[in-house]
């Protein structure tokens, strides 16, 4: 359960971050964020990929949780660019 937390963590990291670029925005969703919006996306999504760090160190150790966090930070990526690209072939 915790590793699938950590990954729900940092999907939503990578979505936040994702989202305060423009051209992300706009395809998913369908409008791009004005400044604070944009500075706020980027703070949550750091702050939940350094919370999903911490809780892969909290649970399984350094060595090991740096490594799990790697593993969500990548998986993360790979769906969220999934998602962006299947919004970028429905429109």
């Amino acid at each position: 359960m915790t590793y699938l937390f950590g990954l729900l963590v940092a999907t939503l990291g990578m979505l936040c971050i994702a989202a305060a670029q423009s051209k992300q925005a706009k395809l998913l969703l369908q409008r791009s964020l004005n400044e604070s919006q944009t500075r706020t996306a980027i703070w949550l999504g750091s702050a939940l990929l350094v919370s999903c760090a911490w809780q892969c160190v909290a649970a399984y150790g350094l060595g090991i949780g740096l490594t799990t966090f790697f593993a969500h930070a990548c998986f993360a990526a790979w769906l969220v660019a999934g998602l962006i690209t299947w919004r970028r072939s429905r429109t």
